[in-house]
C-alpha cells in the first residue's frame, strides 16, 4: 500500500538570516523533513504575496505557524495574513511553534487559538515554545527533550490531518 505524504504548510513571517525566528523555523523544518509523514511547503510571509496564500493553505493538509510573541500577543502582519485566507482554514488542523517573551511565545499561541476557533480550524493542543537561550548558535535545541516534543506534536498533527482530510473529502465542511 502506498501512503501519500500529508502536505504541511509551515507558515513563518520571514526567513532572513540572523533572526531568531529563522533559526526556529529552519530547525523545525528539519524535524518535519525527518519524518515520512509530511511533504513540506515553507511559506515565508515576507516573500509570498497575500493573494497566493489562500491557495497554498487550501492545498495543505495541515499548517504549522511559527510566530513570535510581541506585547503578550502575536504580530499584526500575521493577523493580516490569517484574515486574507478565510475559508481554506475551515476544518484544517493547525499547530504552533512560538518564541519570545517571558512565556516563550505561549501567550501568542493562546491568542492564535481563539482566532482559529472562529475560523473553524482545529488547533493541536501541544505547542512548542522557545526562548533564545533554548538554542545553540548552530541552531540546535539546548534541551535534549525538544526533538521528542517536536516528534510528538508532528504525530498528533498527522493524526488530525488524516482524519480531517478524509472528512473534507467525504463531506464538505458545513460553514
Amino acid at each position: 500500500m502506498t501512503v501519500h505524504p500529508l502536505r504541511l504548510a509551515l507558515l513563518t513571517r520571514n526567513v532572513d538570516a540572523g533572526r531568531f525566528g529563522t533559526l526556529v523555523t529552519r530547525w523545525f523544518a528539519r524535524e518535519v523533513e525527518r519524518t515520512d509523514e509530511f511533504k513540506l511547503d515553507l511559506i515565508d510571509l515576507s516573500a509570498v504575496p497575500l493573494t497566493e496564500l489562500p491557495r497554498r493553505i487550501e492545498d495543505a493538509d495541515a499548517v504549522v505557524i511559527v510566530a513570535a510573541e510581541y506585547n503578550h500577543a502575536y504580530p499584526g502582519d500575521l493577523k493580516v495574513a490569517i484574515d486574507a485566507v478565510r475559508r481554506p482554514w475551515y476544518a484544517k488542523p493547525i499547530a504552533f511553534v512560538v518564541y519570545g517573551g517571558r512565556s516563550g511565545g505561549l501567550r501568542a499561541a493562546e491568542q492564535l487559538r481563539l482566532v482559529f476557533a472562529e475560523l473553524h480550524a482545529v488547533t493541536i493542543r501541544d505547542s512548542l515554545g522557545f526562548h533564545e537561550a533554548d538554542f545553540t548558535l548552530a541552531g540546535e535545541p539546548t534541551d535534549a527533550t525538544t526533538p521528542a516534543a517536536a516528534s510528538a506534536l508532528l504525530r498528533q498533527l498527522a493524526w488530525w490531518s488524516r482524519c480531517l482530510r478524509d472528512a473534507r473529502a467525504d463531506t464538505p465542511y458545513p460553514a
